[in-house]
């Protein structure tokens, strides 16, 4: 019972007072002796019938008096019972602050009294500010330790201290002592959170929870409560993505009797009322990277940049400036018109690079670009990215022939050849190519042949490739080489299949039929003719973004352009013999893309009878009111498609009318197109237009033509016809290359070669994330030197838009040499090295050089800069999830938290508790205002009770006292009249 009080001692003295009423009132009663005196007797005889109810008040009257005595003891008690939601916490604690410094915490917003802030800053106030001094003032023995997220291994105050100039551990008291709450290492913590700022490094939550466990494992003293204090931003794409697992880590720790408490430090302060709280516009560059990683000198080259608009409303004219290895004006600067809210705009600038490396300054090579967003909004740190490219004098490809010398002809330089349009092209020197390093080379030797340098190779009609040169052309698409093929007679369909197929597994896209197609026939030629329609094809409409094409169907800001440019020449593209190729094996491969196929050389008569089903399905329906404006339209068509299916016409003009039907894929500005879209898009036509369609493209659409693949981290091509050759009887396979349609083999041809040699890994790699990559073990020393490549805070560029280029060394890396497999020869080549490197806190580019071991290997090709291979990555601040600032929803934080207490940066009553410092009655307002009214109506009772009665009372209770009384009582003087 008594330890209901904190001052029990104080609970028994108020206890014992209350019986002072009661003692004094006796006291009174019998401090008066009793006379006999005739009037007395005669008034108490007159008062004896309102005894017994003045006997109640004056009982009424002494409780009162007792009540207000027992208060004012509970009040000086301080009862405790009852109080608070639950038993205070009054042993020595050991506090554990998650500091959530990732990027999103550098939002800026601004204090009651207009000072800008951000989340970060009011966080680190919160810390030593708030809780440290609500923690000091416990009368039991408090220690605070802080875990940032990005510095995890570094919690604060540090377990290392200096002696004699050597760094040594701190043992467990130590750790303590210097964690213990006082006046002293508040100081300490303020000097150490004031200068930090967010981190660009983003870490899960889960991370952190997982730290402070460990804290709270090894620094917590015996007999010890503990209190996890989480401060974060809450945004929703943190808890989408690590609820569940932070929903696990805290309930283990509330299992273990942790304390846990949640604070959300964003602006506006999360109110209980409104569950999904309000947050700021933000814009990010979320992308940044080069079509081509490896260019020449003096090669146009683009880069690709996304923007995505975190906000609520649509930004206009966002305007992007450029800084080449620290320059700015030397890029022009980009304007997006208009981002819609909460999507992306994609536009691509133009950069010619210059700089190459030197025998002395080999890493001059890597090119830094840096893009800004030009004016902040939300946050700054996701308003700038960097990437690489690498720049060489001259670009090497190699190309293999199938044919090189005939009768003592070399062919290679003729037109009979396999490769003259090729080389021609690639020896134009353009712009957009670069300088290109034509090398030939023999398929048969092909397995003695370093590949490292090219970056592309290209087979044109070779008919095999040994199983040796096949793993080394494999080898060097995974490595991120490009390979290009043209496949002409002399292919050996079922070597390339066993070998480079390999059942889908292998780098080649397609597996091969048998035998070519069939040479067409003078009649199917002249019909083509006649028929005058495109000779090959986009096999899908979403090929036009693909990065082989996109540069032939969109501008610089991502725009679709007409198609007529380039293919008006696909109208006389003659492509007589092909390979085909089985789609059933690939058509599931996301790797594997069908960008341009071949029209169906079918007879009409193939489709007659579906065809039929078609036309009578959609005459079902056009009798339907609401389809009388599609009807006038449809009518025509439906007799063209009858009339086209029974006649000697190619399937292409079949094919040009279903498009007409559909409108899915045309876009000639005809009246009767946004008819017929309405007509397609109603619900009750959705089976029938998917029969249109499959009949469509059954009819539209023949064999593959080109093909590509990702490969590792390379890229594969496929052109399933030749590149121009003449062959026995003076036959060609296509003209393509050489007639009338060359202008578009030129450009098609010209887009391939850039889009293989921008093979390599282009992860969009954000700081903090490890860098894994292979290497052959026969090829390198197991040793790689590493290096950053970064520049000062391109957000805050000096007054000549310069940029200051920072190049830091950072030391030796040695590369993982995994054990082989269990089972594997003895004669079998070493895994590769694997180097993963993880010091990528800091955005920029991260270089490697690699050294080639030395009479090993494949016979290498002559490099001017020594006997080094490099290698470079861009890190950049992972914009895509810190750069959204929607916040998570109150509801949902909840439940993935199992309802821990959920607290603002403006409501910190909860701080109170740190204190230790029970609640008891004389906490609260309403003891106070309980005595008061006690003491008022004790003493309204009291003039109640009193003997001081009026006359009337007494009048009316006995008359002949009154008359006594008012006998001797003077009487009332009359106004105008002096008082006696």
């Amino acid at each position: 019972m008594l330890a209901a009080f904190l001052n029990p001692f104080t609970i028994i003295a108020g206890s014992a007072l209350v019986l002072t009423p009661i003692i004094i009132h006796l006291i009174n009663r019998i401090r008066f002796r009793r006379v006999k005196w005739a009037a007395m007797e005669f008034l108490l005889k007159a008062q004896k019938r309102m005894r017994r109810r003045k006997i109640l008040e004056q009982l009424l009257l002494l409780l009162l008096r007792c009540i207000l005595v027992f208060l004012v003891g509970a009040l000086f008690a301080r009862y405790i019972g009852g109080c608070g939601s639950g038993p205070q916490e009054t042993r020595p604690t050991t506090h554990v602050v998650i500091l959530d410094d990732t990027p999103s915490m550098a939002e800026i917003s601004r204090r009651g009294d207009g000072a800008p802030t951000t989340a970060f800053d009011e966080a680190k106030r919160l810390v030593y500010e708030k809780l440290m001094p609500a923690a000091a003032e416990a009368t039991t023995g408090q220690t605070l330790h802080l875990v940032r997220l990005s510095d995890l291994e570094n919690p604060f105050p540090t377990g290392t201290k200096w002696v004699d100039g050597k760094e040594v551990a701190r043992n467990a008291d130590e750790v303590r002592e210097e964690a213990r709450v006082q006046a002293k290492s508040i100081v300490a913590m303020g000097d150490y959170l004031k200068p930090l700022q967010p981190a660009v490094v983003r870490r899960s939550l889960v991370d952190g929870i997982k730290k402070a466990r460990k804290v709270l494992e090894e620094r917590t003293g015996a007999n010890n409560a503990q209190v996890l204090h989480i401060i974060s931003d809450l945004r929703a794409s943190d808890w989408a993505a690590d609820g569940p697992a932070i929903y696990t880590q805290l309930k283990e720790l509330k299992d273990e009797g942790v304390a846990v408490h949640l604070i959300d430090v964003a602006h506006p302060a999360r109110k209980p009322d409104r569950k999904t709280p309000d947050f700021g516009d933000n814009v990010s560059i979320v992308e940044f990277k080069p079509r081509n990683r490896v260019v020449s000198a003096n090669q146009k080259t683009e880069i690709e940049l996304r923007v995505r608009n975190n906000g609520k409303t649509d930004l206009k004219d966002v305007g992007v400036s450029f800084y080449l290895n620290g320059q700015g004006n030397i890029i022009a600067s980009a304007q997006i018109p208009n981002i819609p809210a909460n999507q992306e705009e994609t536009q691509s600038v133009t950069v010619t690079f210059t700089q190459t490396g030197t025998k002395d300054k080999p890493l001059d090579r890597f090119n830094l670009v840096t893009a800004v967003i030009q004016e902040a909004n939300g946050l700054a740190i996701d308003n700038a990215r960097h990437t690489i490219v690498e720049v060489r004098d001259a670009l090497k490809v190699l190309v293999v022939d199938g044919r090189t010398v005939e009768n003592g002809i070399d062919l290679r330089d003729k037109p009979e050849g396999d490769s003259l349009y090729l080389r021609k092209l690639f020896q134009t020197k353009a712009d957009d190519l670069g300088n290109l390093e034509v090398e030939s080379a023999e398929f048969s030797k092909l397995d003695k042949i370093d590949l490292r340098p090219f970056s592309t190779v290209y087979f044109m009609n070779v008919p095999t490739l040994s199983e040796a040169a096949a793993a080394n052309v494999e080898r060097f698409v995974r490595e991120g080489g490009g390979v290009g093929f043209f496949l002409g007679p002399d292919v050996k369909a079922d070597e390339y299949n066993a070998r480079l197929y390999k059942g889908s597994t292998g780098f080649f896209p397609v597996q091969l039929q048998s035998a070519p197609s069939p040479e067409l026939t003078l009649e199917q030629k002249l019909a083509r003719e006649l028929a005058f329609g495109k000779r090959l094809l986009l096999r899908e409409p979403g090929n036009r973004f693909h990065a082989a094409l996109k540069r032939i169907y969109t501008n610089d800001r991502g725009e679709l352009v007409k198609d007529d440019g380039v293919e008006k020449f696909f109208l006389f593209a003659n492509i007589d013999v092909h390979w085909p190729v089985r789609r059933s094996e690939w058509r599931d491969d996301p790797r594997v893309k069908e960008l341009y196929c071949l029209p169906n050389e079918a007879t009409n008569g193939t489709f007659d009878q579906r065809a039929d089903t078609l036309v009578s399905e959609i005459k079902k329906r056009w009798n339907e009111p609401k389809f009388e404006a599609a009807r006038k339209y449809l009518g025509p068509l439906m007799d063209n498609v009858r009339k086209s299916v029974v006649s000697t016409e190619p399937l292409s003009v079949l094919a040009r009318y279903l498009d007409q039907v559909l409108c899915d894929q045309i876009n000639d500005g005809h009246e009767s197109e946004p008819v017929l879209r309405e007509f397609w898009n109603q619900p009750e036509m959705a089976e029938t237009k998917k029969l249109a369609s499959e009949l469509r493209d059954a009819v539209k659409y023949g064999d593959p033509l080109y093909v590509v693949k990702r490969y590792g981290f390379g890229r594969v091509a496929v052109i399933t016809t030749d590149a121009g050759g003449t062959y026995t009887g003076k036959k060609q396979w296509s003209d393509w290359p050489s007639g009338k349609g060359a202008p578009g083999w030129t450009v098609v041809v010209a887009e391939m070669q850039k889009y293989l040699s921008g093979g390599g890994d282009d992860s969009n790699r954000a700081v903090g994330s490890e860098f894994i990559a292979e290497f052959d073990a026969t090829r390198y020393e197991p040793v790689v030197s590493a290096s950053l490549l970064t520049s000062s805070d391109p957000t805050r560029p000096s007054t000549d838009r310069k940029l200051t280029l920072e190049r830091k060394d950072l030391g030796k890396v040695t590369l993982d040499a995994p054990a082989p497999p269990a089972g594997t020869p003895p004669d079998a080549p070493p895994p590769p090295f694997k180097l993963k490197f993880s010091d990528t806190k800091v955005p920029g580019a991260y270089l490697f050089t690699l050294t080639r071991k030395k009479a090993e290997g494949p016979i290498g090709a002559p490099d001017p800069l020594g006997t080094s291979d490099f290698v470079g990555a861009a890190f950049n601040v992972d914009a895509l999830n810190e750069g959204d600032l929607r916040r998570a929803n109150t509801d949902d934080v909840a439940g993935q938290t199992g309802k821990v207490p959920l607290h603002n940066a403006e409501d910190l009553g909860w701080i109170d508790d740190l204190k230790q410092k029970p609640s008891d009655l004389s906490s609260g307002r309403w003891l106070y205002l309980l005595i008061l009214l006690v003491l008022v109506a004790e003493q309204a009772w009291a003039v109640r009770t009193s003997y001081h009665s009026r006359p009337e009372d007494l009048e009316a209770l006995a008359p002949s006292a009154a008359a006594a009384y008012t006998h001797h009582t003077p009487p009332t003087p009359v106004a105008g009249e002096p008082a006696p």
